[in-house]
């Protein structure tokens, strides 16, 4: 053997021993476990919100379903409107042990041009997501013949700004299908719309709350006309599981979209499916991101996290996967500016503010249209239970037993005439409550 093939076989010698040390050390195909680990979870809120909430339930599955059973160690880093928990998060070491829980507004195109914002979500690694179904609107029976009639007066559409989904469904519909229509805004809240329409003061609004929508239908004053629908798991604009017979509004539109209303419109189509979602940081390995989805799988099939995922998200949420999440963001959190331009102009059309109004603006208009004077009904009672942080508060009023939600962005709470979070509500507190018979939601809580 000549010393060159005797120094080629040393070296395969040495190559193939060492090949032979690193496979029993990390042996092929071995699967991630996460056993005696605690996994970081980070909320870019303050605790007892929304997000926090959601966030904390899909943690309690994922203990269950990823490999080692793993414990959660959740980090509530709220500033800059989830801004800075999601900055950290986005430089986290992207090994498994750290993820992130969060809302709509975290990936919505207007946060993100804010200076503090420092993360780009569609640089995320998303573990799933949550869509709880589109808004439906709906009309009074006696106003359907002038929303498709020019001859007739204009239907009259009710609305906090134009910029709630439902509304901008409206908008769209006036554009492309030439619906007679015509919008107040300046509404203080949903209560007060609910009121509106049924008092016969205007003619045509939505909503997504599947027991408001049901209460006002089965009067049999209203009609529903379209819904936006939800994405499915195959990434498909569907019925709500509630109102099977409703039309999707996509499917109402189809052939009327090319160019720039194309793109605005699958942009705004997109966005509307964008709501609680679940990611790791950028970069995590494919063995990673593969095992924590395979945890999510299980978990939304798990009927516990049915029945808990229906009381928190709503009565028909659909589980998305971390393919169409991701998808979804990366469609609509940097829309081209054509895209915006043409969003625009068609608000404009209309009278509508182009931006979304602030809580002062909002208050401002009513206020300036006398809407706030509006007066939602109340009723006077003492809290029997205050529920999963103030979520959720039961009460007797009218003779009857009343369990109610407590938003944390939508319900005014106040406690001796104090602005209060809903976590300080409780139980034998002598409160007005305002809400609408039927409502799954409270409009204010004024407690002493």
């Amino acid at each position: 053997m000549s010393l060159l093939q005797k120094t080629i076989s040393g070296a395969a010698l040495v190559f193939l021993c060492g090949a032979a040390l690193l496979a029993a050390s990390a042996p092929a195909g071995a699967e991630v476990d996460f056993k005696g680990k605690t996994i970081d979870v980070i909320i870019g809120s303050e605790p007892g919100g929304g997000t926090d909430g959601t966030t904390r339930l899909v943690g309690t599955f994922l203990e269950k379903y990823l490999p080692g059973h793993p414990t959660m160690r959740y980090r509530n880093i709220p500033g800059g409107h989830g801004a800075k928990g999601l900055n950290f998060f986005a430089k986290a070491k992207p090994d498994g042990l750290t993820w992130a829980g969060g809302a709509s507004s975290h990936v919505d195109p207007n946060a993100l041009q804010r200076s503090v914002v420092e993360y780009n979500p569609t640089k995320f690694e998303f573990i799933g997501g949550i869509s709880r179904g589109g808004s439906l609107v709906f009309i009074r029976k006696d106003k359907l013949a002038n929303l498709t009639d020019p001859s007739k007066p204009p239907v009259i559409v009710g609305e906090l700004d134009g910029n709630r989904s439902w509304g901008q469904m409206i908008n769209w519909g006036g554009v492309l299908l030439n619906w007679n229509i015509r919008f107040v805004i300046g509404y203080p809240g949903t209560s007060f719309l609910f009121l509106a329409v049924r008092k016969g003061e205007i003619d045509m609004m939505g909503d997504s709350n599947v027991a408001m929508l049901n209460e006002t239908l089965k009067t049999g004053d209203f009609v529903p006309v379209a819904q936006i629908g939800s994405e499915d798991e195959n990434g498909k604009t569907v019925p709500r599981e509630n109102f099977p017979n409703v039309p999707v509004f996509a499917d109402m539109v189809k052939g009327k979209l090319s160019g720039a209303a194309g793109d605005a419109f699958d942009f705004w189509n997109a966005s509307n499916n964008v709501d609680k979602w679940y990611a790791l940081p950028p970069g995590a390995p494919k063995d990673v991101v593969d095992t924590y989805r395979a945890a999510w799988a299980k978990m939304v099939k798990d009927p516990d996290f049915i029945k808990r995922g229906s009381a928190q998200f709503s009565a028909d949420f659909t589980p998305l996967t971390g393919q169409v999440q991701g998808d979804i963001v990366k469609k609509t959190a940097y829309p081209k500016p054509q895209v915006l331009a043409y969003m625009q102009s068609i608000k404009k059309k209309y009278d509508l503010p182009t931006e979304p109004l602030s809580d002062e603006q909002l208050a401002a208009l009513a206020k300036a249209k006398g809407f706030d004077k509006m007066g939602a009904p109340a009723v006077k009672a003492k809290l029997t239970a205050v529920g999963d942080g103030g979520r959720d508060i039961s009460f007797s009023a009218n003779g009857k037993d009343t369990k109610i939600d407590v938003s944390s962005s939508r319900t005014h709470v106040t406690i001796k005439g104090q602005k209060a979070a809903r976590a300080d509500l409780k139980p034998g507190m002598d409160c007005s409550i305002e809400y609408l018979e039927g409502a799954k939601e409270a409009n204010g809580i004024a407690c002493e």
